[in-house]
């Protein structure tokens, strides 16, 4: 699947807006870490840059246990989801972020995040359900944007606290890939599930019949999507924050190939205060691998706002290898 052109374009134009906004800040946030053991790949973890967003809520700064669990590039910066505390964070090249209210059933856990054409996709753990966030010219304007639920026809799936975690849109906007991060148990053996479903103006219909990615075993998942250069790409994590591999996915077989090991790098941002929860991932036009941290584990939420912590959110750049 090739990016289409008006994409690709803007998706430029936002990579060389990031890169000198990062240019400009990065004097304190380049890591200290160094990556021994981390398998070569296509990214180049010595210049791995940590980020700092500056939001409007001071709630929402790493600072606090936001629970980032998704991101995606759109038209006009990154989106990152809040997973229990219904909101969005709209962050800009400059990494102005912008942290806008959305229209949620209770208790939702927002996860994997997508973008096409001035559309925010969003799965939910918690209700076993997809969400579409249109993004008007007013977005940066309103406190509050309506999140409508697209119904999943041809799946039963329960929601719970292992569900949906990765979600992507083809990119001619006709399909979604929707993940389930694990499934099984130690005496059959776990796997990731992916489906792929038609999406319809009035919901989502499931084609094929779903495909089942192998995992090593019940420690392991894959939770975030992204696409490179039409190939799909997930995060392959071991529990506890003990591996990080980026593979690459065949949507067709469930096949996976091993496309860098970023354990040693993740497991290093600790020692700078980062949490390496990491779930949610995205590449950039000039091939960069972002990667977004969940910096807290809780049950239900009934707050309107996170708690402070110890352990900041990641944000982190990957920048392609010379």
């Amino acid at each position: 699947m090739s990016v289409t052109t008006t994409v690709r374009r803007a998706r430029c134009v936002h990579a060389m807006l990031v890169a000198a906004a990062v240019l400009a800040a990065a004097g304190g946030c380049r890591s200290t870490v160094e990556a021994p053991g981390d398998a070569a790949g296509p990214w180049d973890v010595a210049r791995a840059e940590t980020l700092e967003w500056l939001p409007d809520d001071e709630h929402f700064s790493q600072d606090w246990a936001l629970e980032a669990s998704g991101l995606a590039f759109t038209d006009r910066g990154i989106v990152v989801p809040s997973e229990k505390y219904a909101r969005l964070l709209l962050i800009d090249p400059g990494l102005d972020a912008r942290v806008v209210e959305l229209g949620v059933p209770r208790h939702a856990e927002l996860e994997g995040v997508a973008w096409h054409d001035g559309s925010v996709y969003m799965c939910d753990e918690a209700h076993a359900a997809v969400f579409r966030v249109d993004l008007g010219d007013a977005t940066r304007l309103v406190p509050r944007l309506a999140a409508v639920e697209l119904p999943l026809e041809g799946i039963e799936v329960v929601g719970g606290k292992i569900g949906f975690e990765g979600i992507e849109v083809s990119a001619d906007g006709r399909h979604m890939l929707l993940l389930l991060e694990r499934s099984g148990d130690p005496d059959t053996g776990c796997v990731s599930r992916l489906w792929r479903l038609r999406i319809e103006d009035d919901g989502l219909s499931l084609e094929g019949v779903p495909v089942d990615i192998p995992l090593d075993d019940c420690y392991w998942r894959i939770t975030g999507l992204a696409w490179m250069d039409g190939r799909l790409l997930g995060l392959k994590t071991q529990y506890p924050g003990e591996r990080y591999h980026i593979v690459e996915i065949d949507p067709r077989d469930g096949s996976t190939r091993l496309v860098q090991d970023l354990t040693g790098y993740l497991r290093g941002v600790r020692a700078d205060g980062w949490g390496n929860n990491v779930e949610g991932i995205d590449v950039d036009a000039d091939g960069s691998l972002w990667l977004v941290g969940d910096n807290a584990v809780t049950d239900v939420i009934d707050d309107p706002y996170p708690p402070r912590t110890d352990e900041r959110a990641l944000l982190v750049r990957i920048p392609l290898a010379e």
